[in-house]
């Protein structure tokens, strides 16, 4: 077999392979000898016709069949001799057969980037003091309280800070409406019944404070001004006037830190609460500051790494990120019409962030391999539970399910990448 490899672009090949006529021959041979014990032929008891009728009869059958035997076989020993690192399958020609004749065909391929390491050991890491202030805790107190208030209808008196008011609003920006203007703002021009909580969280930048004061009945203009950086970015820098009709009003009622409230939070007392919040927030500040060395540690390698990335897999990743975009935009608030106006934009900035993370996983993959970070069965096996207990699910089916995909191996890679995270910062020069 004579196999030949060519560049044909960033971290992609084309192989040409060609299979000697005897090789081709014998295989032929085969198929022919699997198809006449098959068939029944007029005239003839099944696998009794002879060969030369059934190699006419079925002569298209045997060629489609020949290709597909001997592509994938020959292919598979081709990638084996010459060492390709293969990623994806891009394109198959069409293969060359013709009897007594070898057999010709092309694959193009992606394989894995070939680039040198950075020096990995001793990556300087400037660390943030991380500390928990009794306004943290004071404000977690407060929404913990809020997460149980209960909401009560007001009719006499006006809206206060928290409360939350059911307002119907129309918008428009210089006079035109606001989803004409911009038609990635749809489902944000027109609302009807919706509840705005009176404080700085409201969706819409600024509704929420400039509704304190209002009562039932009243009809409001409120400007709203959409910030840099604001989700929907074709709204950012605009300023947009609220047509708002006030619906209704309620007011939260906090609940008493009494006993059958501590019983619900599972504690003894307030200060029982509280030494828990710390804690929590300890942990989470700790953890956050960790994250964000881990980061600063890949920016370096990836600053320092030169190569390039195999496009099928940025392609896949992209796909990926697309989909937990639109799932966070879901979570806060949009509408699926608003997230598909705003597809073109996301699929931009979901190829930067796939490419990123496409390069990231190769230089960490070739760290771990450097270093003979290993993840054995054992881990894979407690991670598998760990991840089937997080899901509530049975972790001898979940791994079951995860075997018959094909992703029991993704988990050992995540193992590995996650091992290898941790050697670099504990070979950091961390001050």
């Amino acid at each position: 077999m004579k196999v030949s490899l060519k560049n044909a672009g960033a971290c992609r090949k084309t192989m040409k392979i060609e299979v000697p006529a005897d090789q081709v021959a014998t295989e032929r041979t085969e198929l022919l000898a699997f198809y006449t014990k098959g068939v029944a032929l007029p005239g003839f008891r099944k696998g009794h016709a002879p060969k030369e009728l059934v190699e006419k009869k079925y002569a298209k059958e045997m060629a489609a069949d020949l290709k597909d035997r001997l592509v994938p076989k020959f292919y598979h020993e081709a990638i084996e001799k010459e060492g390709v690192k293969v990623v994806s399958i891009v394109d198959v020609g069409e293969p060359e057969l013709v009897e007594g004749k070898p057999l010709k065909f092309e694959v193009t391929l992606d394989v894995q980037p070939e680039f040198k390491l950075p020096k990995y050991k001793g990556i300087a890491i400037k660390a943030e003091k991380v500390e928990v202030t009794d306004k943290q805790v004071d404000e977690t107190v407060e929404s913990i309280c809020r997460q149980h208030a209960t909401f009560e209808d007001i009719e006499d008196r006006s809206a206060q800070e928290k409360d939350m008011v059911q307002v119907s609003y129309e918008a428009t920006v210089d006079g035109t409406p606001l989803e004409e203007k911009v038609p990635e703002a749809r489902g944000m021009g027109k609302g009807n019944g919706y509840w705005i909580t009176c404080d700085d969280e409201a969706f819409l930048p600024g509704m929420g404070k400039a509704l304190i004061g209002a009562s039932t009945g009243d009809k409001r203009d409120v400007t709203v001004e959409f910030p840099e950086g604001f989700i929907v970015k074709e709204l950012a820098g605009l300023k947009a006037e609220f047509k708002v009709d006030v619906t209704g009003i309620r007011e939260s009622k906090m609940p008493e830190f009494n006993e059958e409230f501590l019983k619900q939070l599972r504690v003894e007392s307030e200060e029982e609460l509280r030494t828990n919040i710390r804690q929590h927030l300890q942990d989470a500040a700790e953890a956050k500051e960790k994250g964000r060395q881990q980061d600063e540690a890949c920016e370096f390698l990836l600053k320092k790494t030169k190569l390039d990335v195999p496009e099928t897999a940025v392609q896949q990743q992209t796909r990926s990120v697309m989909y937990e975009m639109a799932r966070q935009r879901m979570m806060q608030g949009m509408a699926r019409e608003q997230i598909e106006a705003q597809t073109e934009d996301m699929m931009e900035e979901a190829k930067v962030k796939a490419e990123e993370q496409v390069k990231l996983r190769y230089v960490i993959m070739a760290i771990a391999d450097a270093e003979s970070i290993k993840a054995g069965d054992q881990d894979v096996a407690d991670e598998v539970t760990r991840m089937a207990v997080q899901q509530q699910r049975d972790a001898s089916e979940y791994r079951k399910e995860l075997e018959k995909e094909g992703h029991l191996e993704s988990v050992r890679d995540q193992l590995r990448f996650s091992k290898t995270i941790a050697f670099l910062l504990e070979n950091a020069k961390v001050k």
